[in-house]
């Protein structure tokens, strides 16, 4: 199983294990709502496969991955843990930056912020800085796994009726309904137009969610697996401990079929 290249809230890396042994066979694999794409790396490579993502700046960096990792590598280096820089970084205007520079603010920004937000600067008196982001070694494993795949910058709804087809399946993983902390704005509405999205499908999907009333009655008719996850990213510690969540198919999962 591969690893990201950087942190991302949301993030699949406690559930990706268990998802990938709930995927019914396919030969087409879609993530609509792709993030650092924790399920996508820990899985076997599909005959096709179709990342996308809203967010610009993520599609810009794992497309900057795919055909320029060396590069990346190369000067990612040079960085340093800086309060200075963050700020540089955070305020500089990305239309004066090539796309390779984006993609090194964006790897810079995310892993040295508070929560992997980029929103504010990560430091502390009982860890070391984030030195992971100057050693890429990695970044040529990540290129040839995304060497084969499809990268999008489209609407969700966009994707799944692009590539859909009854040898598909759809793994989305969308902000968690009534939470906060989301960059893109991501209510009812959206959540209303994934779900009569899903609804059409010609293939199969799955689906994670936090569980929620409103969302088990929106979902009711099809296969519900509950787990729980724990979630330590927070500044109260109240905030931090096991939170419900649900895996949702349109198919019997093997952990049902049992």
């Amino acid at each position: 199983m591969l690893k990201p290249p950087i942190p991302r809230m949301g993030g699949k890396s406690r559930l990706r294990k268990r998802i990938v042994s709930m995927l019914p066979e396919h030969i087409c694999y879609t993530e609509p709502f792709f993030g650092v794409g924790w399920v996508y790396f820990g899985k076997e490579p599909s005959k096709v496969e179709v990342i996308n993502d809203i967010d610009g700046e993520l599609v810009n960096l794992f497309k900057m991955i795919k055909f320029h990792s060396e590069e990346i590598q190369r000067l990612i280096q040079y960085e340093i843990c800086s309060r200075d820089l963050f700020d540089f970084y955070k305020e500089i205007d990305t239309n004066r930056l090539t796309e390779i520079q984006r993609a090194i603010r964006f790897i810079y920004l995310v892993s040295q912020s508070f929560a992997s937000k980029g929103v504010s600067f990560g430091y502390g008196t009982t860890k070391n800085p984030s030195p992971h982001i100057f050693n890429s070694s990695s970044l040529n494993c990540l290129k040839e796994r995304l060497r084969n795949t499809y990268i999008e910058n489209k609407s969700f709804e966009d994707i799944i009726n692009r590539y859909d087809r009854p040898h598909t399946v759809h793994f989305c993983d969308p902000p968690y309904f009534e939470t906060d902390g989301y960059s893109t704005t991501f209510g009812e509405h959206e959540h209303l137009l994934l779900r009569d999205t899903l609804a059409s499908v010609k293939g199969k999907f799955i689906l994670t969610i936090n569980d929620h009333p409103t969302v088990r009655e929106w979902y009711k008719g099809y296969y519900l697996t509950e787990t729980q996850v724990h979630y330590s990213v927070a500044k109260a510690k109240n905030a931090r401990g096991l939170y419900k969540e649900l895996i949702i198919t349109n198919y019997v999962p093997p952990s049902a079929a049992i």
